[in-house]
């Protein structure tokens, strides 16, 4: 049975799920990920690309910067930034560029890896434009 609240189908379409690379970025560019990472599995592709194009050029807007953020964490004794090993923004998203089978799609995820903005958002109008 899919679980649709815990673990939809539509953001465990690759190697992990798309929460462990979002969630690294600003709420912009973290759901700009989001919609480019299911615009296939949802039915309306063309759709959920101009949605992370919004989100994407929102970001530039407010002057985002499209490179991890840092997440503190509290434990009792201290606050510091953790991460699992391989869970990384930059692991996350070489994994995810290497398992592409379409060229834009590669583009888009080293894009954001590189932290460009301009080359995401290249990436994102080169997607929809080939979803017509």
């Amino acid at each position: 049975m899919t679980d649709n609240v815990d673990h939809p189908q539509h953001y465990e379409n690759g190697p992990y799920e798309c929460i462990l690379l979002a969630e690294q970025y600003s709420f912009n560019v973290g759901n700009m990920i989001k919609y480019v990472w299911r615009h296939k599995d949802k039915g309306h592709p063309k759709e959920d690309l101009q949605k992370a194009l919004w989100y994407a050029k929102r970001a530039v807007e407010d002057s985002e910067g499209f490179a991890p953020c840092k997440r503190w964490f509290r434990t009792s004794t201290t606050t510091e930034t953790f991460h699992w090993p391989g869970t990384d923004a930059a692991t996350l998203l070489m994994i995810k560029s290497n398992l592409c089978t379409n060229q834009t799609e590669t583009k888009f995820w080293k894009a954001v890896a590189e932290n460009s903005s301009e080359n995401t958002v290249a990436a994102l109008e080169t997607m929809i434009e080939e979803t017509e």
